[in-house]
């Protein structure tokens, strides 16, 4: 027997490990080019990444989730679930169109389907977006990892657009001196999925970052007061980022000035499956840091060392050299710096949230707790490469709001890594 409340869980932001079920997926390279090297029209107001699926002879209004571990659709409130195969078409917004897209852009052959209502039984029609924002979107399907994990999905998101590639060529080394940030290894999770009588296993493919909030490179300043160190999950399938009370905290130690938590405003976010409350926060600014298996320190630390280590060794007179062992110099990894004008919207939600806590389980014990989950609104001033075909993620920005730092891996890279600093953002 399935257990429809656990399944609606697990199809919408991986939130399986209470149900006992997980992601469905072969290995990374499991089907050929799906796509074109063109731009597709994809409609973000609700924050998530809204597209149209042709299934079945019939078009959906879909959410694509890079952290849905299956894809569903949505058969209707009732109705027993069922898994199948069956070709899928990702469709698109034509140039200048506001409604259900419908401009065929991927196709997906034989891709394993889901059929179940993702949302509460109670609720007729699943939503994503923002009641207190004004922008909830029906759905009634959900492309998940699963279909995508063949193929190198490109997001444009400060332009609307995403790109379903073969993949994205060049080693980490010439992605790095193409003044890419590299985030080698992004990829965990792991289990077992029973649904409908079935049992299959799976890989991983949760995208984990880690953090640095509120980070600031200052060298006159404590370690401390740097930024907050948090590992978060990406979903596209909401805008608004989360964030556990505990990780705020965190972050307000670092910035005194912040708000305390009871007095942010009460907010609220439709994941696809169901709403979720919290209050409404503003950090000032981020930095995602890639994993370092050379020199692996946490976040805001590696944070602190990228920007010495771009300008110069340490030397004798310096307080807080972040090199080991006596050394001078220490490489560092790709870093993307996000520090809009106007700040970063984070939804506060409380440390026993039900997705973190499946999310957490499923992660233990390879990583840290899951302190959030990084929505499509941090993005936009970045173009990232989920790049599944080389198990990476790669990120360069798109405004002035954002600083790709490629890694250091020798003191001679110095002069080529400045000269992507000082380079304007990238554009289409």
């Amino acid at each position: 027997m399935v257990n429809r409340a656990a399944i609606c869980v697990v199809a919408s932001l991986g939130a399986w490990q209470a149900a006992g079920c997980t992601l469905v997926t072969d290995s990374f390279v499991t089907n050929g080019f799906s796509g074109d090297p063109f731009p597709i029209g994809v409609d973000t107001r609700s924050g998530a990444i809204v597209v149209g699926l042709r299934e079945g002879g019939a078009d959906r209004r879909a959410v694509l989730d890079v952290l849905s571990p299956v894809t569903v659709v949505d058969p209707g409130r009732g109705v027993a679930p069922t898994i199948n195969s069956s070709d899928l078409v990702l469709l698109g917004e034509r140039a200048g169109s506001v409604g259900m897209p419908d401009l065929p852009r991927a196709s997906f052959d034989a891709k394993q389907v889901i059929r179940v209502h993702p949302c509460s039984q109670e609720v007729e029609t699943c939503t994503v977006g923002s009641v207190t924002a004004g922008t909830e979107t029906p759905f009634d399907a959900l492309i998940g990892a699963d279909v995508l994990a063949g193929d190198a999905l490109r997001m444009r998101l400060g332009t609307d657009q995403i790109f379903v590639l073969a993949d994205v060529g060049g080693s980490d080394r010439d992605r790095t001196y193409a003044c890419d940030a590299v985030f080698p290894s992004p990829y965990r999770g792991g289990g077992t999925l029973v649904i409908a009588g079935t049992e299959v296993a799976f890989q991983g493919r949760r995208v984990t970052m880690q953090a640095c909030l509120g980070a600031d490179p200052d060298p006159l300043i404590t370690q401390s007061a740097r930024g907050a160190d948090v590992l978060v999950v990406v979903s596209t399938s909401i805008g608004i980022s989360l964030l556990s009370e505990s990780a705020y905290e965190r972050y307000r130690l670092a910035r005194p000035a912040a708000p305390p938590l009871l007095a942010l405003a009460e907010a609220d976010v439709a994941l696809p499956s169901g709403k979720i409350a919290g209050r409404l926060a503003t950090i000032d600014k981020l930095a995602l840091v890639a994993r370092s298996s050379r020199s692996p320190l946490a976040p805001c630390r590696q944070f602190y060392a990228h920007h010495l280590m771009t300008e110069r060794d340490c030397q004798a007179g310096d307080r807080d050299c972040p090199c080991e062992g006596g050394d001078v110099f220490c490489p560092v990894p790709g870093i993307v710096e996000i520090a809009p004008a106007v700040g970063l919207d984070f939804l506060i939600v409380s440390d026993d949230n039900a997705t973190l806590q499946a999310l957490r389980t499923e992660l233990r014990p390879d990583q840290q707790e899951v302190d959030g989950i990084l929505g499509t609104s941090v993005l936009r001033d970045v173009e990232v490469d989920i790049d599944y075909p080389h198990n990476r993620v790669l990120a360069r920005c798109t405004s002035d709001a954002c600083d790709a730092r490629p890694a250091i891996d020798d003191p001679d890279d110095r002069t080529q890594i400045n000269g992507c600093l000082s380079a304007p953002p990238f554009g289409p």
